[in-house]
This record gives C-alpha cells, structure tokens and sequence, in this order.
C-alpha cells in the first residue's frame, strides 16, 4: 500500500525465511502464554502483562514480515518500548533500572541501524529490501556496520548484552524466555542473515566476515567465562544466552552456506532450549523461592 511516498510504502512480505520466523515466533507466544497462566497468576499487573507480551509478538510479526525500511524500523521501535513495560513488570526494586539501562543500550544500536539504512538509501536510492543487493565499499561498507550493529544489539552479542544478566533478576521470568531466550534471537539473527545475504555481498575472507566472526569468536568464549563464575541460576542462563549467539554470528560470518546454515539452525535450536531452561528455572524458583545456585 502506499503510504509516505518517495518510496515509503508498506509492504510486507512472506518468503521461506520470513515463514519460518513467524511460525517460531508465534508458537513461542502460545507456550510462553501457557506458562505464563500459572506463573503469572498473583501478579497486580497481569492484564498488563498479557497487553505488553501480544503487542511485542505483533511487532516482531510486523518486522520479520517489512519489506520496506521504514516499516521494518516502525515495527523494530516498538519492540524497544514494550520490552521496557515488560521488564518493569517484575516489580523488583531494580526493575525500572534495568528497563531504562535497556532503553538505552537498544536504542544506540537502533539509532547505528537507522542511520545505516539513511546511508544504504543515499546510495541505492530504494528502500524497498527486496530490491537491495550491493557490494559493501566505502560509504555502503560504513552502512553494512552500522547495520550489523542493530543487528547484533539487538540479538544481545557483546558488548550490548550488559542488561540482559540484570533484566534475568529484575524482570519476570516469562519475559525472559520470551524475549532475551528466544524472541531477540530470531528477530536479530533474521536481520544479520538479511544483511549478509540479501542487501550486502559478503565475500569469504572478506574484512566483513573476518569482523563477524571475530565479535563472534570473542562472544562465545567472554561470555561463558562470565557464565561460569555466577552464583544466580537466572544470570547464569542469561550470559549462557548472550554466549550462543556468538556461534550465530560466527556461523553467518564465513559466508559459506554451510555455515549460515549452520548459525540459522542454532538460532532456532537455541531458542527452543534456552526458553526451555529460563521457564524450568522459573518453576524451581517457585517450588524452592530461590534461583541462587548453593542454597538449592
């Protein structure tokens, strides 16, 4: 449909990748709902809750599906802000801390991800996705970073995961295996696969994929270190979660098909078991009314 002009419409797409999103992001909404009709029973904030958990699953449907920019970032906003009322809803003492410290950080990588897409659109002149396939030199090569910024920040790689082991504190326990365990992963992947395969040429070899796979590698290892000193089983999930994307990220960046293969099933992999793990972890804080590991 047209919408803003000069090329801004909104227009949305279904393909096999954006398909596959969709089906994982809706069946995680179903079980996190499920879940969340136990678990989230006492709390004052429920009908909240369930507000700020549908609007999120909708905005991630509207971002997987954009094939338009301007509609992808409209919809990739709107998740900034629901995560935000979500992780609040914890009512921890830190809560509204930990809700603003990942305002912040999300919206540094939203802001390097628009002014990306700005370049990117200065220099093909379109902004409809499906129409964008460059090869990443000199301003398009500044484009291609500040977009795999967005990406990745958004996937909750190093260095922008710092809210994440927080939030596994602040925020309710459903929220983070929606969110930081599944919902994240798959949006912020999807784009990372979008921006390697479809709008840049990323070549093998390329310093575009020795970056990637360099975050990636650095990701991976940092992270669990973390993972392996914490005393709380939630913060000990949540650097475990910030560790896994970095074989994503390592695995779309060798640019061999293989490899993105590889990296796209371990995003979804990831997702079904860390959810998995952060929801079990919640049922044992229930029974036991701890999360921290010596006293359980």
């Amino acid at each position: 449909l047209p919408w803003m002009g000069h090329g801004i419409d909104f227009e949305l797409r279904l393909y096999q990748f954006s398909q596959f999103i969709l089906l994982a992001v809706s069946g995680f909404v179903f079980l996190i709902t499920l879940y969340s009709t136990v678990k989230m029973a006492g709390n004052p904030r429920i009908r909240e809750y369930y507000g700020y958990l549908f609007l999120t699953a909708a905005m991630a449907a509207g971002a997987v599906l954009a094939n338009n920019f301007v509609p992808l970032v409209f919809f990739w906003e709107g998740l900034l802000i629901t995560l935000y009322a979500l992780i609040t809803i914890g009512g921890k003492a830190n809560s509204h801390r930990t809700a603003v410290k990942s305002f912040l950080i999300g919206g540094f990588c939203d802001f390097c991800m628009i002014l990306g897409i700005a370049i990117l659109w200065s220099q093909t002149g379109t902004l409809r996705m499906s129409d964008i396939s460059v090869v990443p030199q000199g301003l398009t090569a500044i484009s291609f970073y500040l977009m795999m910024i967005g990406a990745i920040g958004k996937a909750g790689s190093m260095p922008f995961h710092t809210w994440i082991p927080d939030a596994a504190v602040d925020a309710p326990v459903s929220v983070m295996a929606f969110i930081p365990a599944s919902l994240e992963k798959l949006l912020g992947i999807y784009l990372l696969a979008r921006i390697c395969l479809d709008f840049f040429k990323l070549e093998v070899n390329s310093q575009f994929s020795l970056v990637l796979m360099t975050l990636g590698a650095l990701t991976i290892v940092l992270a669990v270190f973390m993972a392996l000193i914490q005393k709380d089983l939630k913060k000990l999930l949540s650097y475990h979660a910030v560790s896994q994307v970095g074989y994503m990220m390592l695995g779309i960046g060798t640019a061999v098909p293989i490899g993105i293969a590889g990296g796209i099933f371990h995003m979804i992999n990831h997702a079904m078991y860390k959810s998995g793990l952060f929801l079990a972890a919640g049922s044992v804080e229930q029974q036991a009314g701890t999360t921290e590991l010596k006293k359980l």
